[in-house]
């Protein structure tokens, strides 16, 4: 029997002892250029711990105040303990006044 449902593609790649780190961030519009700042950094995180505290900083920001030039809310999961592009394992958005946060590749 066929197994049906959507593949994790991160599945085959992670080592079994693989880290996370989870970066939230909240991104400000001055004058249409765009800053970041860091809000919260979790480093050394296991796989099981990374998902309990991704779904619990997306339920608390869900609600968080934006600061007066807050365009949206940002959580970054990276593997590795390496901030680069590539070691992206999940990333999503919440925006000014939007009740939802973007789809993620996790």
């Amino acid at each position: 029997m066929a197994e049906h449902g959507q593949t994790n593609i991160f599945d085959d790649v992670l080592k079994d002892n693989e880290s996370f780190v989870i970066v939230v961030q909240e991104v400000m519009d001055h004058n249409g250029a765009l800053q970041k700042k860091i809000l919260r950094e979790y480093p050394s995180l296991d796989h099981t711990a990374m998902k309990n505290l991704f779904d619990h900083l997306k339920d608390t920001y869900l609600n968080e105040t934006f600061s007066e030039h807050g365009t949206y809310f940002d959580i970054t999961v990276y593997t590795n303990e390496d901030y680069a592009a590539e070691n992206i394992y999940a990333h999503t958005k919440k925006y000014r006044n939007k009740k939802e946060w973007t789809k993620t590749s996790k």
